[in-house]
């Protein structure tokens, strides 16, 4: 709970974490998937959620950096986390380090500037956790603030 409290700044910043944390299929928050007009696709929450609640731990696959030239230029692109400690979102644009695809619902999760939930990247555990900041209505858009310079126009 103490590590989560700290999250809970008014201000995101996408922790990383040396811990080996277990990734099992228990049930997290339900999520939906819908369509938010000018947006896409975004993630909603199917019941209220607490500040400070673990809503996903979901496992990630790896992008080397040999491979990140290729990965950046198609559509999942636009859905990857950067993989590195000592690195942010803004980092992806270096072209360098890792990068990761989560499995689950956070690679769906829009961009707020003032985001409900924040993230945790687990780099040696291979694992990504989504966290609410604040609490969270059931039926409501789940937001993190993406780190770095948006590529598009934000809604």
């Amino acid at each position: 709970m103490g590590f989560a409290k700290a999250l809970s700044c008014s201000r995101a910043m996408h922790q990383s974490s040396p811990l080996i944390v277990p990734v099992r299929s228990t049930p997290c928050a339900p999520l939906r998937v819908i369509f938010v007009e000018g947006r896409g696709r975004g993630v909603v929450a199917e019941r209220d959620l607490s500040a400070g609640e673990l809503i996903e731990r979901a496992p990630v696959l790896i992008i080397p950096e040999s491979d990140r030239g290729t990965i950046d230029e198609t559509n999942v692109g636009n859905y990857i986390f950067m993989w590195e400690h000592d690195r942010t979102g803004e980092g992806l644009y270096l072209g360098s380090g890792r990068a990761a695809v989560v499995l689950g619902y956070a690679s769906l999760v829009n961009h707020s500037t003032m985001p409900n939930c924040d993230t945790v990247r687990h780099i040696e555990a291979l694992a990504h956790d989504l966290i609410a900041l604040r609490p969270i209505a059931s039926g409501e858009e789940l937001t993190i603030d993406y780190g770095m310079t948006l590529w598009f126009t934000p809604v």
